[in-house]
Order: structure tokens, then C-alpha cells, then sequence
């Protein structure tokens, strides 16, 4: 799947305009917008990471991870 940097610089503005609190909810929602679901490589990106949930460039991390995967 390709994506270009505006798409996800979008994604990452909605992820922080929800404010998740929650590692798995925010999974979903990435997840739903990429139609894709596998719960088991996103929870291995954040293992560790779950205090970073609010931070700009980890939600970009994040999403970048799950388009490569």
C-alpha cells in the first residue's frame, strides 16, 4: 500500500484530535482506516511505548509502521 506524507500527516491529526487513552482503541482506529486488522504487530510496536500514546511523532511512527507492514 502506498501513501503519501499529507495522508499521513491527516491521520496523525486525527489520532491527537481523539485524544485516545487507550493503546488498543487507537489501534483500531488506525487500523479501520487502513482496512486492515493485525493486532498482534501493532501491539508489538507499542509494547513500552504506551506512555508515548500523546506524543506527535511516535502517533507518526505508528502510523508509518502499519503502512510498511
Amino acid at each position: 500500500m502506498k501513501i503519501s506524507r499529507s495522508e499521513i500527516a491527516t491521520l496523525v491529526n486525527d489520532l491527537v484530535s481523539e485524544r485516545f487513552d487507550e493503546v488498543d482503541d487507537l489501534c483500531r482506529f488506525v487500523q479501520n482506516r487502513l482496512r486492515k486488522m493485525d493486532v498482534e504487530k501493532s501491539s508489538m510496536f507499542w509494547i513500552g511505548r504506551e506512555h508515548m500514546i500523546t506524543d506527535r511523532h511516535t502517533l507518526q511512527a505508528y502510523v508509518e509502521f502499519e503502512f510498511e507492514n
